[in-house]
């Protein structure tokens, strides 16, 4: 049950995102994650009021005076608007708008336009993102670009956890996946066939793989799919791990996976994209997510200087904070004024 007289509360109506739980250690909120559960439309419609009603009656409760709020899914929107319009006192209502908001069907889920054109602020991922808003008729005034920051990782001590869940030889490397459409299932197979020393350890929901077209039939040997793991495991699995990958077909993806790998101090293997090049090209090793040669040798060569190359990840850690700080959290400041307070106690060394 969530408690009482948070002065700003991030709804999330999913099991977990690194997202905001990296942010809870910079800015003053408290997460809430609720997720959505799996059936069949109906049951998903039945869900979706069930999480409304709950969502309007816990926030009274907890009476904040600001809502963040991860869309997808946009009726969770619509809950802290509910709130807003019922609170007896001023609430400023934030939308963190994941890429997937900017495509269909969620950019044309009924209501999405209105809901958040009724906002205080909409965030959005990256540059290309805030290019897209100007398209899809956002608006822009607005829309402030915010950053994953890196994850709050390097004080993890590992547990021994990972390793009750993984019976397999090292060195491994993770890809934290979904089974998602953009994500390079096939080629990472193949990959592991060129690579029989190396363990891959493909996380994520195994049950959605071939609804977007994945076939995990056959797998090599050296892959070993976990299955989505409960946050304790997933964050030993990142102690633990000698190299961690994130990889898409799609421009215009900012990967949570490459902050968390920032995060917990590990050599980063990620898809030459403009905005992953950007993002993170001066610390990883930068594949063709397309080639499976080119992400063995990716990977080869990152275990191979694995000391230079988390000394990198390092760095831009330090970096990518200190300008999230001075930037995305000042701008966002300047946009909705002191109600995004910054923890004085956060922070990642």
């Amino acid at each position: 049950m969530p408690k009482n007289n948070f002065s700003s509360i991030y709804l999330a109506w999913t099991a977990f995102q690194r997202r905001q739980e990296s942010m809870r250690e910079l800015v003053d909120f408290e997460c809430w994650f609720y997720p959505v559960p799996k059936s069949g439309k109906l049951g998903k419609v039945l869900s979706y009021v069930s999480l409304f009603i709950w969502s309007i009656r816990e926030l009274l409760r907890a009476s904040p005076d600001t809502v963040w709020v991860q869309v997808p899914q946009v009726p969770a929107l619509w809950s802290a608007l509910a709130y807003k319009a019922l609170a007896k006192k001023p609430v400023q209502v934030i939308a963190d708008c994941h890429n997937a908001q900017l495509r269909p069907p969620w950019s044309r889920f009924p209501l999405a336009l209105w809901a958040l054109k009724q906002t205080d602020a909409i965030l959005v991922h990256n540059e290309a993102m805030l290019e897209k808003t100007k398209q899809l008729g956002w608006p822009v005034e607005k829309v402030v670009v915010v950053e994953d920051v890196p994850a709050a990782g390097r004080n993890h001590q590992p547990s021994g956890l990972a390793a009750m869940h993984i019976n397999a030889p090292k060195p491994w490397i993770l890809f934290p996946g979904s089974f998602a459409a953009d994500e390079p299932i096939k080629e990472i197979f193949q990959a592991a066939r060129l690579a029989p020393e190396i363990t891959f350890i493909v996380s994520g929901r195994s049950e959605r793989a071939e609804k977007n077209g994945h076939d995990i039939n056959n797998l090599p040997t050296n892959v070993v799919l976990p299955g989505f793991l409960s946050l304790d495991i997933f964050d030993d699995l990142l102690c633990e791990v000698d190299v961690v990958m994130g990889l898409t077909k799609e421009e215009g993806i900012q990967l949570s996976v490459c902050n968390e790998a920032l995060g917990f101090d590990k050599p980063l293997v990620t898809s030459n994209t403009k905005i992953l090049r950007k993002l993170f090209g001066q610390a990883a090793v930068l594949v063709d997510s397309s080639d499976p040669k080119s992400i063995v040798d990716g990977c080869r060569w990152a275990l191979a200087n694995s000391n230079e190359m988390t000394s990198k990840s390092k760095m831009l850690a330090a970096e990518r904070l200190d300008f999230w700080r001075r930037n995305d959290l000042h701008a966002l400041r300047n946009l909705v004024g002191s109600s995004v307070r910054e923890k004085v106690s956060g922070n990642v060394k």
